[in-house]
Protein backbone atom coordinates (compact mmCIF):
# COMPACT_ATOMS: atom_id res chain seq x y z
CA UNK A 1 0.00 0.00 0.00
CA UNK A 2 1.31 3.23 -1.34
CA UNK A 3 2.34 6.25 1.62
CA UNK A 4 -0.29 8.68 0.97
CA UNK A 5 2.15 11.04 2.07
CA UNK A 6 4.45 10.76 -0.12
CA UNK A 7 4.99 13.90 -2.60
CA UNK A 8 5.23 13.60 -5.57
CA UNK A 9 9.07 14.41 -7.27
CA UNK A 10 9.46 17.47 -8.78
CA UNK A 11 10.20 18.04 -12.02
CA UNK A 12 12.11 20.91 -13.92
CA UNK A 13 10.05 22.35 -16.60
CA UNK A 14 11.75 21.93 -19.65
CA UNK A 15 11.88 23.92 -22.21
CA UNK A 16 12.97 23.66 -26.17
CA UNK A 17 14.01 20.32 -25.99
CA UNK A 18 16.82 19.28 -28.03
CA UNK A 19 16.29 17.02 -30.53
CA UNK A 20 18.59 13.88 -29.91
CA UNK A 21 19.59 13.95 -33.66
CA UNK A 22 21.59 16.97 -33.32
CA UNK A 23 25.09 18.79 -32.81
CA UNK A 24 25.74 22.02 -31.28
CA UNK A 25 26.12 24.52 -33.73
CA UNK A 26 29.71 25.50 -34.27
CA UNK A 27 30.87 29.66 -34.82
CA UNK A 28 33.09 30.12 -38.41
CA UNK A 29 34.96 33.25 -37.95
CA UNK A 30 34.61 35.13 -41.21
CA UNK A 31 37.70 34.62 -43.68
CA UNK A 32 38.01 38.50 -43.66
CA UNK A 33 38.46 39.17 -40.09
CA UNK A 34 41.33 38.95 -38.07
CA UNK A 35 41.63 39.32 -33.97
CA UNK A 36 43.09 42.76 -32.92
CA UNK A 37 44.72 43.44 -29.76
CA UNK A 38 44.89 46.72 -27.96
CA UNK A 39 47.04 47.02 -25.47
CA UNK A 40 46.25 49.87 -23.94
CA UNK A 41 43.80 52.43 -25.27
CA UNK A 42 42.69 55.39 -23.21
CA UNK A 43 38.93 56.55 -22.79
CA UNK A 44 39.58 59.91 -24.42
CA UNK A 45 42.00 58.78 -27.42
CA UNK A 46 40.59 58.98 -31.04
CA UNK A 47 40.13 55.33 -32.83
CA UNK A 48 42.48 53.54 -33.79
CA UNK A 49 43.82 53.91 -37.50
CA UNK A 50 44.06 50.75 -39.22
CA UNK A 51 46.21 50.29 -42.02
CA UNK A 52 47.37 47.83 -44.93
CA UNK A 53 48.15 44.36 -42.99
CA UNK A 54 46.04 45.00 -40.25
CA UNK A 55 48.80 47.81 -38.61
CA UNK A 56 47.67 49.51 -35.87
CA UNK A 57 48.86 53.46 -35.35
CA UNK A 58 48.57 54.31 -31.65
CA UNK A 59 48.34 57.80 -30.86
CA UNK A 60 49.75 59.89 -27.20
CA UNK A 61 48.31 62.77 -25.65
CA UNK A 62 49.15 65.80 -28.36
CA UNK A 63 47.60 63.34 -31.17
CA UNK A 64 50.76 62.50 -33.01
CA UNK A 65 51.26 58.54 -33.99
CA UNK A 66 53.29 57.00 -32.29
CA UNK A 67 55.03 53.45 -32.58
CA UNK A 68 54.05 50.83 -29.96
CA UNK A 69 56.20 50.53 -27.00
CA UNK A 70 56.57 46.41 -27.32
CA UNK A 71 58.05 46.68 -30.72
CA UNK A 72 60.62 49.65 -30.04
CA UNK A 73 61.48 48.33 -26.50
CA UNK A 74 62.59 44.96 -28.59
CA UNK A 75 64.36 46.81 -31.39
CA UNK A 76 66.36 48.92 -28.56
CA UNK A 77 67.07 45.32 -26.70
CA UNK A 78 68.18 43.67 -29.73
CA UNK A 79 70.46 46.66 -30.93
CA UNK A 80 71.93 47.02 -27.53
CA UNK A 81 72.46 43.66 -27.16
CA UNK A 82 73.56 41.96 -30.52
CA UNK A 83 75.39 44.69 -32.71
CA UNK A 84 76.13 43.21 -36.12
CA UNK A 85 79.68 42.08 -36.44
CA UNK A 86 79.14 39.75 -39.18
CA UNK A 87 81.30 41.46 -42.16
CA UNK A 88 85.22 41.31 -40.51
CA UNK A 89 86.79 44.74 -40.01
CA UNK A 90 90.35 45.49 -40.43
CA UNK A 91 90.87 44.79 -36.53
CA UNK A 92 89.44 41.49 -37.05
CA UNK A 93 91.93 41.01 -40.25
CA UNK A 94 95.03 42.32 -38.27
CA UNK A 95 93.58 40.08 -34.85
CA UNK A 96 93.51 37.13 -37.46
CA UNK A 97 97.16 37.60 -38.57
CA UNK A 98 98.43 38.18 -34.50
CA UNK A 99 97.00 34.80 -34.19
CA UNK A 100 98.65 33.09 -36.84
CA UNK A 101 102.16 34.70 -35.45
CA UNK A 102 100.87 33.23 -31.94
CA UNK A 103 102.48 30.01 -30.75
CA UNK A 104 100.52 27.25 -32.08
CA UNK A 105 101.24 24.71 -28.68
CA UNK A 106 98.34 26.92 -27.19
CA UNK A 107 95.18 27.85 -28.17
CA UNK A 108 93.60 31.14 -28.74
CA UNK A 109 90.30 32.62 -30.81
CA UNK A 110 89.63 36.34 -31.57
CA UNK A 111 86.64 38.00 -29.77
CA UNK A 112 85.03 41.33 -31.34
CA UNK A 113 83.79 43.61 -28.63
CA UNK A 114 79.96 44.48 -28.92
CA UNK A 115 78.08 47.55 -26.88
CA UNK A 116 77.11 44.91 -24.50
CA UNK A 117 80.74 44.25 -23.35
CA UNK A 118 81.97 47.82 -23.00
CA UNK A 119 79.19 49.89 -22.33
CA UNK A 120 75.47 48.55 -20.80
CA UNK A 121 76.30 44.67 -19.58
CA UNK A 122 79.77 44.43 -18.89
CA UNK A 123 79.60 40.55 -19.42
CA UNK A 124 82.23 38.67 -21.96
CA UNK A 125 80.76 35.87 -23.39
CA UNK A 126 83.58 33.72 -24.42
CA UNK A 127 83.20 30.85 -27.79
CA UNK A 128 81.90 28.01 -26.31
CA UNK A 129 83.83 24.89 -28.12
CA UNK A 130 86.88 26.67 -26.45
CA UNK A 131 85.69 26.99 -23.13
CA UNK A 132 84.73 23.32 -23.11
CA UNK A 133 87.47 22.02 -24.74
CA UNK A 134 90.51 24.14 -22.65
CA UNK A 135 88.82 25.65 -19.33
CA UNK A 136 87.20 23.90 -16.20
CA UNK A 137 83.98 22.84 -16.12
CA UNK A 138 83.11 24.58 -12.79
CA UNK A 139 83.58 28.60 -11.91
CA UNK A 140 86.91 29.49 -11.27
CA UNK A 141 89.13 32.45 -10.97
CA UNK A 142 91.10 33.61 -14.84
CA UNK A 143 94.06 35.65 -15.25
CA UNK A 144 93.96 38.01 -17.93
CA UNK A 145 97.98 39.66 -18.90
CA UNK A 146 97.65 42.68 -21.18
CA UNK A 147 100.48 43.43 -23.63
CA UNK A 148 102.35 46.15 -21.06
CA UNK A 149 102.54 42.74 -18.74
CA UNK A 150 99.67 43.78 -16.30
CA UNK A 151 97.70 41.29 -14.61
CA UNK A 152 94.34 41.32 -14.08
CA UNK A 153 91.94 38.62 -12.05
CA UNK A 154 88.05 38.01 -13.51
CA UNK A 155 85.63 35.82 -12.25
CA UNK A 156 84.48 32.93 -14.98
CA UNK A 157 81.25 31.50 -15.01
CA UNK A 158 81.48 27.78 -16.53
CA UNK A 159 77.84 27.14 -16.89
CA UNK A 160 77.05 30.93 -19.25
CA UNK A 161 80.81 30.11 -20.13
CA UNK A 162 81.90 33.81 -19.83
CA UNK A 163 83.48 36.42 -17.97
CA UNK A 164 82.03 38.65 -15.21
CA UNK A 165 83.56 39.95 -12.52
CA UNK A 166 86.40 42.08 -12.98
CA UNK A 167 85.48 42.49 -16.86
CA UNK A 168 84.52 45.91 -16.55
CA UNK A 169 87.71 47.38 -14.51
CA UNK A 170 89.72 45.70 -17.37
CA UNK A 171 87.90 47.42 -20.05
CA UNK A 172 87.93 50.52 -18.19
CA UNK A 173 92.21 49.89 -17.09
CA UNK A 174 92.24 49.37 -21.24
CA UNK A 175 90.42 52.06 -22.58
CA UNK A 176 88.59 48.81 -24.66
CA UNK A 177 85.39 50.33 -26.92
CA UNK A 178 82.62 48.82 -29.34
CA UNK A 179 84.75 47.22 -32.44
CA UNK A 180 87.93 46.56 -31.09
CA UNK A 181 88.87 42.75 -31.13
CA UNK A 182 90.58 41.09 -28.47
CA UNK A 183 92.81 38.13 -29.12
CA UNK A 184 92.82 36.16 -26.10
CA UNK A 185 95.68 33.35 -25.80
CA UNK A 186 95.66 30.91 -23.47
CA UNK A 187 99.70 30.22 -22.25
CA UNK A 188 98.63 28.01 -19.28
CA UNK A 189 96.03 26.78 -17.15
CA UNK A 190 93.01 29.72 -16.69
CA UNK A 191 96.01 32.28 -17.67
CA UNK A 192 95.16 34.55 -21.13
CA UNK A 193 97.52 37.05 -22.50
CA UNK A 194 95.43 39.39 -24.44
CA UNK A 195 96.22 41.43 -26.83
CA UNK A 196 94.50 44.31 -27.89
CA UNK A 197 93.66 45.49 -31.59
CA UNK A 198 91.73 49.17 -31.66
CA UNK A 199 89.16 48.82 -33.92
CA UNK A 200 88.12 52.30 -34.54
CA UNK A 201 90.60 54.81 -36.16
CA UNK A 202 93.41 53.02 -35.15
CA UNK A 203 96.05 54.83 -37.49
CA UNK A 204 95.11 58.25 -36.28
CA UNK A 205 97.83 59.02 -33.75
CA UNK A 206 95.83 61.82 -31.96
CA UNK A 207 92.77 59.33 -31.43
CA UNK A 208 92.92 58.99 -27.39
CA UNK A 209 93.25 63.06 -26.57
CA UNK A 210 90.36 62.99 -28.42
CA UNK A 211 88.84 61.11 -26.44
CA UNK A 212 90.24 62.49 -23.54
CA UNK A 213 88.63 66.29 -24.58
CA UNK A 214 85.08 64.48 -24.90
CA UNK A 215 84.69 62.93 -22.13
CA UNK A 216 85.45 66.22 -20.33
CA UNK A 217 89.55 65.20 -19.23
CA UNK A 218 93.15 67.04 -19.47
CA UNK A 219 94.48 65.72 -22.78
CA UNK A 220 98.42 64.37 -22.66
CA UNK A 221 100.62 63.67 -25.49
CA UNK A 222 104.09 62.66 -25.21
CA UNK A 223 106.31 64.87 -26.73
CA UNK A 224 108.56 62.61 -29.47
CA UNK A 225 112.18 63.47 -28.52
CA UNK A 226 114.95 63.08 -31.55
CA UNK A 227 117.63 60.54 -31.38
CA UNK A 228 120.00 62.73 -30.71
CA UNK A 229 118.48 64.74 -27.75
CA UNK A 230 117.54 61.10 -26.47
CA UNK A 231 121.42 59.69 -26.53
CA UNK A 232 122.66 62.83 -24.94
CA UNK A 233 119.45 62.51 -22.11
CA UNK A 234 120.15 57.91 -21.75
CA UNK A 235 121.25 58.40 -18.56
CA UNK A 236 118.36 60.01 -17.22
CA UNK A 237 115.80 57.58 -19.26
CA UNK A 238 113.02 59.69 -19.00
CA UNK A 239 110.35 61.22 -21.07
CA UNK A 240 108.70 64.94 -21.29
CA UNK A 241 105.16 64.62 -21.10
CA UNK A 242 103.29 68.33 -21.67
CA UNK A 243 100.10 69.07 -20.34
CA UNK A 244 98.07 70.99 -22.80
CA UNK A 245 96.00 73.19 -20.54
CA UNK A 246 98.97 73.95 -17.65
CA UNK A 247 101.71 73.76 -20.13
CA UNK A 248 103.98 72.35 -17.47
CA UNK A 249 106.60 69.06 -17.64
CA UNK A 250 106.92 66.09 -15.50
CA UNK A 251 109.88 63.94 -15.48
CA UNK A 252 109.56 60.11 -15.29
CA UNK A 253 111.22 56.87 -14.87
CA UNK A 254 111.54 54.86 -18.02
CA UNK A 255 109.02 52.17 -16.52
CA UNK A 256 106.35 54.97 -15.74
CA UNK A 257 106.69 56.58 -18.54
CA UNK A 258 106.36 53.86 -20.97
CA UNK A 259 102.92 52.34 -18.81
CA UNK A 260 101.63 56.26 -18.90
CA UNK A 261 102.05 56.22 -22.76
CA UNK A 262 100.16 53.09 -23.28
CA UNK A 263 97.60 53.69 -20.44
CA UNK A 264 97.50 57.96 -22.30
CA UNK A 265 97.15 56.83 -25.69
CA UNK A 266 96.73 53.47 -26.01
CA UNK A 267 98.39 52.82 -29.07
CA UNK A 268 101.65 54.93 -30.83
CA UNK A 269 102.82 54.60 -33.96
CA UNK A 270 106.61 53.76 -34.21
CA UNK A 271 108.88 56.79 -34.63
CA UNK A 272 111.47 55.51 -36.96
CA UNK A 273 110.28 57.85 -39.37
CA UNK A 274 111.37 60.99 -37.07
CA UNK A 275 115.05 59.65 -37.78
CA UNK A 276 116.38 60.47 -41.48
CA UNK A 277 117.53 57.28 -42.56
CA UNK A 278 120.31 58.78 -44.56
CA UNK A 279 122.19 60.05 -41.25
CA UNK A 280 122.67 56.81 -40.23
CA UNK A 281 126.28 56.05 -40.89
CA UNK A 282 126.86 52.52 -40.05
CA UNK A 283 125.49 50.00 -37.82
CA UNK A 284 126.98 52.02 -34.81
CA UNK A 285 124.37 54.92 -34.58
CA UNK A 286 121.82 52.98 -36.27
CA UNK A 287 118.53 52.39 -33.36
CA UNK A 288 115.47 50.93 -33.94
CA UNK A 289 113.34 53.47 -32.06
CA UNK A 290 109.42 53.29 -30.90
CA UNK A 291 107.78 56.56 -29.78
CA UNK A 292 111.65 57.37 -28.99
CA UNK A 293 112.45 53.79 -27.00
CA UNK A 294 115.17 52.26 -28.44
CA UNK A 295 113.83 48.07 -29.09
CA UNK A 296 117.25 46.85 -29.88
CA UNK A 297 117.43 44.81 -27.13
CA UNK A 298 114.55 42.67 -27.77
CA UNK A 299 116.70 41.28 -31.19
CA UNK A 300 119.73 39.62 -31.28
CA UNK A 301 122.99 40.84 -32.92
CA UNK A 302 122.57 38.89 -35.63
CA UNK A 303 118.52 39.88 -36.49
CA UNK A 304 119.60 43.27 -35.71
CA UNK A 305 122.26 43.33 -38.41
CA UNK A 306 120.62 41.34 -41.26
CA UNK A 307 117.93 43.97 -40.22
CA UNK A 308 120.25 46.77 -40.78
CA UNK A 309 121.17 46.09 -44.32
CA UNK A 310 117.78 45.41 -45.30
CA UNK A 311 117.17 48.77 -44.04
CA UNK A 312 120.18 50.14 -46.01
CA UNK A 313 119.20 48.06 -49.11
CA UNK A 314 115.80 50.55 -49.32
CA UNK A 315 117.33 53.54 -47.94
CA UNK A 316 114.82 53.85 -45.15
CA UNK A 317 113.19 52.38 -41.79
CA UNK A 318 111.17 49.46 -42.70
CA UNK A 319 108.87 49.74 -39.40
CA UNK A 320 108.64 53.74 -40.09
CA UNK A 321 104.69 52.78 -41.13
CA UNK A 322 103.80 50.74 -38.78
CA UNK A 323 100.04 50.92 -37.66
CA UNK A 324 99.64 52.65 -33.96
CA UNK A 325 98.04 49.70 -31.98
CA UNK A 326 101.53 47.94 -32.58
CA UNK A 327 103.68 47.39 -29.23
CA UNK A 328 107.18 47.24 -29.21
CA UNK A 329 107.42 43.08 -28.20
CA UNK A 330 104.76 43.12 -31.47
CA UNK A 331 106.83 45.09 -33.43
CA UNK A 332 110.34 43.12 -32.72
CA UNK A 333 108.42 39.84 -34.06
CA UNK A 334 107.36 41.47 -36.96
CA UNK A 335 111.20 42.79 -37.21
CA UNK A 336 112.46 39.01 -36.46
CA UNK A 337 110.10 37.50 -38.79
CA UNK A 338 110.91 39.89 -41.80
CA UNK A 339 114.68 39.37 -41.10
CA UNK A 340 113.68 35.23 -40.92
CA UNK A 341 112.07 35.39 -44.53
CA UNK A 342 114.15 37.41 -46.30
CA UNK A 343 117.16 34.84 -44.97
CA UNK A 344 114.75 32.18 -46.53
CA UNK A 345 114.61 34.12 -49.58
CA UNK A 346 118.46 33.55 -49.67
CA UNK A 347 118.85 30.37 -49.34
CA UNK A 348 116.49 29.55 -51.53
CA UNK A 349 117.19 27.02 -54.32
CA UNK A 350 115.20 26.14 -57.79
CA UNK A 351 114.12 22.88 -55.76
CA UNK A 352 112.24 24.26 -52.90
CA UNK A 353 109.70 23.88 -52.13
CA UNK A 354 105.97 25.69 -53.44
CA UNK A 355 104.68 25.71 -49.88
CA UNK A 356 107.48 27.41 -48.28
CA UNK A 357 106.92 30.01 -50.99
CA UNK A 358 103.51 30.39 -49.90
CA UNK A 359 104.01 30.72 -46.09
CA UNK A 360 106.40 33.50 -46.35
CA UNK A 361 104.34 35.33 -48.91
CA UNK A 362 101.53 34.80 -46.50
CA UNK A 363 103.79 36.28 -43.56
CA UNK A 364 104.91 39.03 -45.21
CA UNK A 365 101.43 39.80 -46.22
CA UNK A 366 100.25 39.61 -42.86
CA UNK A 367 103.45 42.01 -41.85
CA UNK A 368 102.37 44.71 -44.69
CA UNK A 369 98.84 44.91 -43.30
CA UNK A 370 100.35 46.15 -39.82
CA UNK A 371 102.47 48.55 -42.30
CA UNK A 372 105.58 47.17 -42.71
CA UNK A 373 107.20 48.05 -45.95
CA UNK A 374 108.50 44.39 -46.83
CA UNK A 375 106.38 45.26 -50.37
CA UNK A 376 110.42 44.95 -51.86
CA UNK A 377 110.49 41.25 -50.12
CA UNK A 378 107.46 40.57 -51.87
CA UNK A 379 108.49 41.32 -55.32
CA UNK A 380 111.50 39.57 -55.20
CA UNK A 381 109.74 36.22 -53.68
CA UNK A 382 107.01 36.51 -57.02
CA UNK A 383 109.81 36.72 -58.81
CA UNK A 384 111.05 34.03 -57.64
CA UNK A 385 107.80 31.78 -57.31
CA UNK A 386 107.37 33.06 -61.32
CA UNK A 387 111.06 31.69 -62.29
CA UNK A 388 111.01 28.25 -60.26
CA UNK A 389 107.28 27.84 -62.24
CA UNK A 390 108.80 28.64 -65.32
CA UNK A 391 111.41 26.27 -64.66
CA UNK A 392 109.43 23.39 -63.92
CA UNK A 393 106.85 23.96 -66.58
CA UNK A 394 110.12 24.24 -69.20
CA UNK A 395 111.25 21.26 -67.37
CA UNK A 396 107.63 19.35 -67.48
CA UNK A 397 107.55 19.97 -71.74
CA UNK A 398 111.31 18.78 -72.29
CA UNK A 399 111.11 16.00 -69.64
CA UNK A 400 107.28 14.89 -71.20
CA UNK A 401 109.37 15.23 -75.07
CA UNK A 402 112.12 13.32 -73.54
CA UNK A 403 110.05 10.02 -72.19
CA UNK A 404 108.10 10.42 -75.63
CA UNK A 405 111.38 9.74 -77.22
CA UNK A 406 112.94 7.59 -74.94
CA UNK A 407 109.73 5.63 -75.17
CA UNK A 408 109.64 5.83 -78.99
CA UNK A 409 113.34 4.25 -79.06
CA UNK A 410 112.30 1.64 -76.52
CA UNK A 411 109.82 0.45 -78.50
CA UNK A 412 111.79 0.07 -81.70
CA UNK A 413 114.59 -1.56 -79.78
CA UNK A 414 112.16 -4.15 -78.45
CA UNK A 415 110.99 -4.67 -82.57
CA UNK A 416 114.76 -5.09 -83.55
CA UNK A 417 115.39 -6.89 -80.82
CA UNK A 418 112.26 -9.71 -81.98
CA UNK A 419 113.77 -8.99 -85.45
CA UNK A 420 117.14 -9.96 -84.53
CA UNK A 421 115.69 -13.43 -82.79
CA UNK A 422 114.19 -13.93 -86.33
CA UNK A 423 117.27 -13.50 -88.21
CA UNK A 424 119.20 -15.67 -85.45
CA UNK A 425 116.13 -18.62 -86.55
CA UNK A 426 116.79 -18.29 -89.63
CA UNK A 427 120.33 -18.26 -89.32
CA UNK A 428 120.40 -21.92 -87.64
CA UNK A 429 118.12 -23.03 -90.42
CA UNK A 430 120.34 -22.08 -92.86
CA UNK A 431 123.12 -23.33 -91.12
CA UNK A 432 121.39 -26.76 -90.98
CA UNK A 433 120.64 -27.31 -93.94
CA UNK A 434 124.38 -26.56 -94.75
CA UNK A 435 125.27 -29.26 -92.92
CA UNK A 436 122.67 -31.39 -94.77
CA UNK A 437 124.41 -30.64 -98.08
CA UNK A 438 127.83 -31.43 -97.16
CA UNK A 439 126.49 -35.20 -95.99
CA UNK A 440 124.93 -34.96 -98.85
CA UNK A 441 127.99 -34.18 -101.26
CA UNK A 442 129.88 -36.68 -99.28
CA UNK A 443 127.63 -39.11 -100.33
CA UNK A 444 127.70 -38.78 -103.45
CA UNK A 445 131.45 -38.53 -103.33
CA UNK A 446 131.36 -42.00 -101.96
CA UNK A 447 128.91 -43.32 -104.33
CA UNK A 448 130.85 -41.68 -107.24
CA UNK A 449 134.33 -43.23 -105.98
CA UNK A 450 132.56 -46.81 -105.67
CA UNK A 451 131.42 -46.91 -109.11
CA UNK A 452 134.67 -45.72 -110.35
CA UNK A 453 136.43 -48.12 -108.43
CA UNK A 454 134.18 -50.89 -109.59
CA UNK A 455 135.39 -54.49 -110.96
CA UNK A 456 135.00 -54.26 -114.81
Amino acid sequence: MEDQNTSPEPRLPISNPVPLNTYPRIRRRKPNMSKIKLTQIHEKSPEPEYKAGHEIVLYDKSGESREPRSRKRKKDAFSVFYDSTETKSPAMELAEVIRANLEAAYPSFAKTLVRSNVTVGFWMHLPMRFCKMHLPKNDTTVFLENESGEEYILNYIAERTALSGGWKAFCAANNLLEGDVLVFHLVKPSRFKVYIVKGNGSSQTDEPAEKDVEGGKKAKHLELLPAGHMEDNNQENGLIVADNNEGYAVNQSENESEDRASETLGVIKLSGSTVDFDNVEGIDNFSILLNGFAIDSELSEHHRIKYYELCRSQNSFLHSNLLNSINHKLAAEIIIGTVDVSEGIRSSKLSSSHADYGVWDKTLKGFELFGMKVGFLRERLNRLMSLALESEEAMESECREVKLEQTRVDSEMKNLELRLLKLKDTRERLDDEIEALKENAEKHELMFQEAVNAPW
